[in-house]
């Protein structure tokens, strides 16, 4: 939040109410701030594992796999 606040007035209201808002989500409702950070963070996993997929295998296509006459055993 440090880097927005760097660029104005604006800029520093905006993330001092996402900072409020995210402390008062924090205190009223752990359970469900803590639900919404692993569902961040796993969306996040998803999200590099498939970067890192087309970066080793950048032709791979995952609809290939399994395709009629691919020969693969379902």
């Amino acid at each position: 939040m440090r880097k927005h606040a760097d660029k104005g007035v604006l800029s520093q209201a905006k993330a001092a109410a996402a900072a409020k808002a995210l402390g008062k989500l924090v205190r009223k409702h752990p359970f469900i701030a803590a639900e919404l950070a692993l569902a961040g963070t796993a969306r996040g996993i998803v999200v590099a594992a498939e970067e890192v997929k087309q970066r080793l295998l950048p032709h791979h296509d995952a609809g290939e796999i399994g395709d009629e006459g691919s020969g693969e055993i379902r």
